[in-house]
């Protein structure tokens, strides 16, 4: 995961501008920390200078951009091989920018810049058996009226969350249409994490369970969020009961209901926050998964 980026002025060090995507700017005591060790490192090897270097819980990587210099700033178990091609090609195009355009330019327009260098997908899948309100689901998450009437989906469909991002991930859904009609043609391969909804009767968390193992039979590190859906009806069973069946703990949802959307977003943030293993800040949900207001 990345956290930040920061762009200096080659000469003075000052930031000429950055962008955040997880729990705020990073210090400036820890950035001066990183550039005093980078200048210790240069003076052993040039080479050196390309390495990551860890400051704490902080991995930072630099790159020289002519006028500026240009920090990712990631945790201790983002992959190197994959910051370093972003930053390499950031800042090879920010190196041209800052020739060619004024510094209140970059300023304003630094976001924009950044992000199609930053940004990753992450997707989740959304499976379960036909009628449990996977679609339903998507469209609270998406904060969408639910559908009128149920249409079942055909084969996939896929929906990128573009008003919604975890620190520089941008969200990507993939909507199964249920086991009975394509259970056989459900691929994970590109998955990251699997939604598994079940509508809360007895009969269906017993198949929800018996699709819960054969996932794992062939995703053995697949991590698996379980929702029990539907929990307005008078069938539904409680969480606790579903969680002792399923072997799984579950979230209560009523995904027809957009007032459980803010419940959802909390969920998102905390299996998202457990897969890349970091502290959740105290801060609205909404800043978090960085949801952008409809004007």
């Amino acid at each position: 995961m990345i956290y930040s980026t920061i762009l200096l002025n080659a000469k003075t060090r000052r930031k000429i501008a950055s962008s955040e995507y997880w729990a705020g700017p990073i210090p400036r005591k820890i950035i001066n920390q990183y550039l005093s060790q980078l200048e210790e490192l240069i003076k052993k090897s040039e080479r050196l200078k390309y390495k990551p270097v860890l400051i704490g819980e902080y991995k930072f990587v630099s790159r020289d951009c002519g006028k500026g210099i240009l920090i990712f700033v990631a945790d201790d178990d983002t992959n190197d091989e994959d910051t370093i091609s972003k930053i390499n090609r950031a800042a090879t195009s920010l190196r041209s920018i800052l020739d060619k355009e004024k510094k209140n330019y970059i300023k304003e327009n630094y976001d924009q810049i950044i992000a199609r260098f930053v940004q990753s997908q992450f997707v989740i899948a959304l499976v379960g058996n036909m009628g449990v309100g996977k679609t339903s689901l998507l469209h609270l998450l998406m904060g969408k009226e639910p559908p009128d009437i149920h249409v079942p989906t055909i084969a996939v469909n896929c929906e990128v969350i573009k008003d919604m991002k975890f620190a520089n991930y941008e969200l990507v859904i993939f909507d199964f249409a249920g086991r009975e009609a394509a259970g056989k043609l459900w691929d994970f391969s590109l998955t990251d994490m699997i939604f598994l909804i079940t509508d809360s009767t007895l009969k269906n968390i017993i198949s929800s369970k018996t699709i819960l193992s054969e996932i794992l039979e062939e995703y053995p590190e697949m991590p698996i969020v379980v929702f029990a859906n539907k929990q307005d009806t008078p069938n539904s069973l409680d969480p606790t009961a579903i969680s002792k069946v399923m072997g799984s703990s579950s979230h209560a949802m009523v995904a027809i209901d957009l007032a459980y959307r803010d419940n959802l977003l909390r969920v998102l943030v905390q299996v998202l926050s457990e897969f890349f293993e970091v502290d959740v800040p105290d801060l609205p949900v909404e800043q978090l998964l960085c949801i952008e207001s409809e004007v």
